[in-house]
């Protein structure tokens, strides 16, 4: 898993310095502009994720309506390394606000979606849920194109039908470039 977990945090470094061609540094901007990652449009995002053993790769594309309002869809996957745990994929919806109209904002947002294992997992753990992960965190302008983000949440997901329902719930960190 070392190996995965360097490829997927080089893959990460390397995006971020392609998305981040202007060294432009954001203090140069007044208190009243945004960053462009912030203003109205098309933005996108790449997280790593961690949900206790498991780790896993997001990304979110979508509408930027105002400088504190993000909305799109999302597909990822997340893994662990130990057992026969299988990995998972998502599809999810995605909103987000940015609290403060500065460079350095908390926020807060929420994904919602369906998650499904990619093996059978029959009589083991959940196959396909629902899935809803609100979130905290903080978001910091690395130039005025990129930003990084930082949240802690939860993972929720709830399967099943009639009297074979469940629910299980883990917490979540995820680190992301933003753009």
């Amino acid at each position: 898993m070392k190996n995965m977990e360097k490829n997927v945090l080089t893959i990460l470094l390397a995006l971020a310095l392609l998305l981040a061609g202007n060294t432009e540094p954001a203090e140069g901007k007044t208190s009243g502009d945004l960053p462009f990652f912030r203003t109205s449009g098309y933005k996108g995002s790449v997280s790593l994720t961690d949900r206790l053993v498991f780790l896993g790769l997001d990304t979110s594309h979508g509408y930027m309506f105002n400088g504190h309002h993000y909305l799109g869809a999302g597909i990822g996957f997340f893994t662990a390394p130990v057992g026969e745990i299988p990995a998972f994929g998502h599809l999810y919806a995605d909103y987000k606000a940015y609290l403060l109209k500065k460079n350095s904002t908390p926020t807060t947002g929420i994904q919602a979606g369906y998650c499904i294992a990619f093996k059978d997992l029959s009589g083991n753990a959940f196959q396909k849920a629902f899935e809803l992960d609100p979130h905290i965190g903080w978001n910091w302008t690395f130039n005025h194109k990129v930003g990084l983000d930082l949240s802690v949440g939860a993972s929720v997901f709830l399967y099943g039908t009639g009297p074979a329902t469940g629910a299980k719930a883990m917490p979540k960190i995820s680190i992301g470039i933003e753009f």
